[in-house]
């Protein structure tokens, strides 16, 4: 049985995962200098330097929320969603100048998809009584309607994607592997594919959007080219083959796709460094990040909209930026006390990025 949740509450209750400090618009970071602490961080000049963007009101910020999830308005840029672990979904109107706390009580948002032809239809999934859900909202997130529910607790709605032509058409995944599709705005489901463990993304090609790929999170990436119908596991591919090509994906933690050639993908690793395939992941080639990137797990990579050559990733407390196709770097030190858990580019101005921090185990 549906539901539809109509409740209001007060900010200050779901800040609990949040510091509240006094506001300070003037804290910025240049170069090796590092930021004040924050979950949120704005550049305006491709990554050179990064500003907290954390602030709620004149007197609350949010300072220590886990973001899971980051998701841009296709119609405004400067309208975001970021869905936390432990504190809902915060919007923004002003591109992160000022966030706002939505009416949406489940925790652990993993997936936040806005509709590209209406942006007051948004879809997210969350953790609700210890359950994994799956939500629609009309009206721009006064009212939600649960569209999917699991049959217990303790699986989580891993990620979510939408088609990028056909609103109507989502993917959704689950920490046990499950994949499922719908082609209705989410009134019904089926299964698609059942992974080997947690799914933790869903790429969906922009310019070809029958093209769907899965992050298996430390174990693999999963490719279909005809919207799920059919997949190809390339370990399975190339444990058949007696030809060696490329090198084995090792541990991958993160996962993203070139915006306008969607079978180039890129995949950080726990050790191995950043990875790159040029056919929807059944081949792999190491980049020659700098060494001591390699030391630390690669958890956010984000690729120009602009500028296929243009890569960004975070390793540890630091950002790198190539602009030839990952051959040279440069570096900024972020001074942050979590993992990088996204980073985004803006739509239109490759000078404009943003990251979100989150606790790693």
């Amino acid at each position: 049985m549906l539901k539809q949740i109509s409740i209001v509450i007060s900010v200050g209750l779901f800040l609990s995962g949040c510091s509240i400090v006094p506001n300070n618009k003037d804290n910025t970071t240049s170069g090796l200098s590092a930021p004040a602490s924050g979950s949120l961080y704005k550049s305006f000049d491709s990554g050179k330097s990064f500003v907290p963007k954390v602030t709620v009101s004149e007197k609350l910020r949010i300072s220590s929320a886990d973001i899971l999830s980051w998701t841009i308005d296709p119609q405004n840029p400067q309208t975001m969603y970021i869905g936390t672990v432990d504190d809902g979904i915060f919007r923004t109107q002003d591109g992160a100048e000022r966030w706002e706390k939505m009416n949406f009580p489940p925790e652990k948002v993993y997936g936040i998809v806005v509709d590209v032809s209406d942006s007051r239809r948004i879809f997210a999934t969350g953790v609700y009584g210890g359950t994994g859900k799956i939500y629609r909202t009309e009206d721009g997130g006064e009212n939600w309607k649960e569209i999917y529910v699991e049959p217990g607790p303790g699986t989580v709605i891993s990620s979510l994607a939408m088609h990028a032509l056909d609103s109507r058409i989502l993917y959704a995944a689950t920490d046990k592997g499950g994949v499922i599709k719908s082609i209705d705005g989410g009134e019904q489901w089926k299964n698609i594919y059942e992974a080997k463990g947690p799914v933790t993304k869903i790429l969906l090609g922009k310019k070809i959007p029958e093209s769907v790929s899965l992050l298996v999170f430390q174990k693999d990436v999963i490719a279909s080219q005809d919207a799920g119908v059919t997949w190809v596991d390339a370990k399975k591919v190339l444990e058949q083959t007696s030809e060696k090509v490329g090198v084995t994906l090792t541990s991958p933690v993160s996962l993203n796709a070139d915006p306008q050639t969607p079978s180039i993908l890129y995949a950080g690793t726990l050790s191995d460094g950043l990875l790159r395939s040029s056919d929807f992941g059944l081949t792999w080639y190491p980049l020659p990040i700098l060494e001591s990137a390699k030391r630390y797990p690669i958890r956010a990579v984000a690729i120009s909209q602009e500028n296929a050559n243009e890569i960004v990733f975070s390793s540890g407390a630091a950002f790198y930026r190539s602009t030839d196709g990952g051959q040279r770097w440069s570096v900024t030190e972020l001074g942050i006390d979590r993992g990088v858990s996204i980073i985004l580019y803006e739509p239109g101005n490759s000078a404009i990025l943003y990251f979100g921090l989150r606790k790693f185990k």
